[in-house]
């Protein structure tokens, strides 16, 4: 295998053409990682297997759409920065222009009776598909009592209506000044090692200088057109304190857009995280949705751009410093206690969506349906969705 993929480097064109492949033939949130891995390590040999899993594992502990960050990992580590937001950008373009073609006939057509009870089946297998979620990120704190009580903290927290910002800074330094007392020795020894302590000062100086610009554009936004700039600053807020995947996005969607602004109905909101699962490419394409539904084409370009666009740039910054990022050991416990905190969200959604969707027998049943074919038999969700858009046409 290639050990010096920049010698062997493919061009920008090359890297773009290959990831919008990849993002119109990549389905399932992280089962994306994969194709990926297949396609990049195996067939083209531009990263070797050490290479690609360094750059997952920095994916898996920063916020935002793990699938995109390894898409401008792998663009970074073969052609730097333009590298990075050709493939980027390729991922996402596929995914984009299919969900915008959805949300137009969604919005259009909708209201026709059988599209409504299509949509009503539909719903169950979300409540499913949440349940799928809760299931998977749980297994990332089921292993610690402490992360499972700080799990049930948030739920409580989010129960009466706290700030979730507030919620999972507590939570992520509660998790950390609970480490720091239980492996005191551990920490301090990390500590002190030579060569692992990553470079703060300047990372935190790049992101803090590319995020004032970034506030600079979306003020000036939201004096042009309020509701644009206020879709943006929203989006990008989401991307930045959503650890753990596209998954991780779907409650504090629901709290803000839903709940908050009300942009979307309860239902709408349920058809928009489905179709983002069966299109290919990232999850938290459903953004696209979002934004047509408030401001049409603009809209869905800006909620789209604003959605990716922290966690590329974040990936740009720190994968110079991967090799030391992934041994900054007291950033571990931090994000342990975030990602407890989002599966107490994730529950607390989960339920609340549950009461409103399942009103009858029949969908409870449809839901459950689906939820032993997705956790216990692992069918794949086209079948499923298929299955329960035929079987909502008899059922309601």
């Amino acid at each position: 295998m290639n050990e010096n993929p920049a010698a062997t480097a493919p061009s920008v064109r090359e890297l773009a053409k290959t990831f919008i492949h990849l993002g119109l033939t990549a389905y399932g949130g992280l089962a994306m990682v994969e194709p990926i891995r297949q396609r990049i390590v195996k067939e083209k040999g531009w990263l070797n297997q050490k290479e690609f899993l360094d750059g997952l594992a920095l994916c898996q502990i920063v916020p935002g759409a793990t699938v995109v960050q390894l898409a401008t990992y792998v663009g970074y580590r073969l052609r730097r920065t333009s590298g990075a937001l050709a493939a980027a950008a390729g991922f996402i373009f596929p995914a984009f222009v299919l969900m915008l073609g959805l949300s137009f006939l969604y919005f259009t057509y909708g209201n026709i009776a059988w599209v409504k009870s299509v949509s009503r089946g539909l719903g169950a297998v979300v409540i499913a598909l949440l349940l799928q979620a809760v299931w998977h990120l749980g297994q990332n704190i089921k292993r610690h009592r402490l992360d499972l009580g700080i799990a049930f903290l948030a739920l409580a927290a989010l129960w009466f209506r706290a700030n979730y910002l507030l919620v999972f800074a507590g939570a992520g330094l509660l998790r950390l000044s609970l480490s720091l007392r239980q492996f005191p020795d551990r920490v301090a020894a990390d500590a002190d090692l030579p060569g692992q302590k990553p470079p703060v000062g300047l990372i935190l100086g790049q992101l803090a200088l590319t995020l004032t610009v970034l506030a600079v554009l979306v003020r000036g936004l939201r004096y042009l057109a309020p509701k644009l700039g206020l879709m943006a600053e929203t989006f990008l807020k989401i991307a930045v304190v959503a650890f753990g995947g596209g998954y991780a996005m779907i409650p504090i969607l629901q709290w803000d857009l839903v709940d908050h602004l009300g942009w979307l109905t309860l239902r709408q909101f349920l058809d928009g995280i489905l179709l983002g699962f069966v299109t290919p490419g990232p999850i938290i394409i459903t953004a696209t949705f979002v934004g047509y539904r408030v401001q049409g084409l603009l809209g869905a370009v800006v909620a789209t751009a604003a959605v990716f666009l922290p966690p590329i740039l974040i990936i740009i910054f720190l994968s110079p410093f991967y090799h030391r990022i992934k041994e900054a050991r007291l950033m571990r416990p931090v994000i342990q206690g975030i990602l407890a905190a989002l599966v107490g969200m994730l529950v607390l959604v989960t339920v609340q969506m549950g009461a409103a969707t399942l009103t009858d027998v029949k969908s409870l049943a449809l839901m459950a349906a689906a939820s032993l074919a997705l956790i216990a038999f692992r069918v794949d969700l086209l079948w499923i969705v298929a299955a329960a858009a035929g079987l909502s046409l008899f059922l309601f």
